[in-house]
């Protein structure tokens, strides 16, 4: 007798099941790598200070897509607002049933990685960049983020799995006009399973996305 597809397609993904083993269906933590543009020069007189940066994201308990933000279902598993901060991704098992998550490694934050995408930009423009509580000049460029997606989700395939990244942010500067400016980024890794290593190398792909796409937004911009 042949076997079914649905019994052939799982006994092809247990091997990469095992290899996650426990793991897949708890919390696991990571520290991701933010790259750099490149050299940077500051202009005497260029100073911007980032005064806030807000998690727009939306967590929903059963979203009805992978790439909408979610977490273990749990009390032990529950994060407050600034729990959810280093939320970054939900992992899902060979049927594409949503299992554990992964969050940052503390401090580690969306909000600490944009903190740092955002001032690579303007630093690459010669701003010396401050933080909100540092003295800065009354004409220093006065900027806001907001974090409106920053998200992981796996997709599972036949031979390979699929891990997809997302970022996307809306930022205003305020020093002379007011001026604003939308970023994203998208970075998607295959491979047999889905470890952590994996996910981190989508993300690499997301930020060096997201940079050359920030570059443009701040051109369009005038900084």
């Amino acid at each position: 007798m042949s076997m079914s597809s649905g019994r052939l397609r799982a006994l092809f993904l247990l091997p990469a099941l095992l290899l996650l083993g426990a793991c897949a269906t708890s919390r696991s933590y990571v520290q991701l790598a933010v790259p750099s543009s490149g050299s940077q020069v500051t202009t005497e007189g260029k100073v911007a200070v980032i005064e806030t940066i807000v998690d727009q994201r939306t967590f929903e308990e059963n979203p009805r897509d992978p790439s909408i933000p979610s977490l273990k279902k749990g009390a032990s598993y529950a994060l407050d607002a600034e729990g959810r901060l280093q939320a970054i991704a939900r992992k899902r098992n060979g049927y594409g049933k949503a299992i554990g998550d992964i969050q940052l490694t503390p401090p580690q934050s969306v909000s600490t990685i944009v903190r740092d995408l955002v001032s690579d930009g303007l630093r690459q423009r010669g701003y010396r960049v401050l933080a909100a509580d540092a003295a800065a000049p009354a004409d220093a460029l006065r900027v806001k983020v907001g974090i409106q997606e920053f998200w992981a989700w796996l997709t599972p395939g036949f031979w390979v799995v699929s891990m997809e990244s997302k970022i996307k942010t809306s930022i205003t500067f305020e020093g002379g006009a007011v001026r604003s400016a939308s970023a994203a980024g998208y970075g998607r890794k295959t491979a047999p399973t889905g470890r952590e290593d994996n996910w981190k190398q989508a993300y690499d792909r997301a930020f060096e996305d997201y940079l050359q796409q920030q570059k443009k937004a701040f051109d369009d911009a005038g900084l």
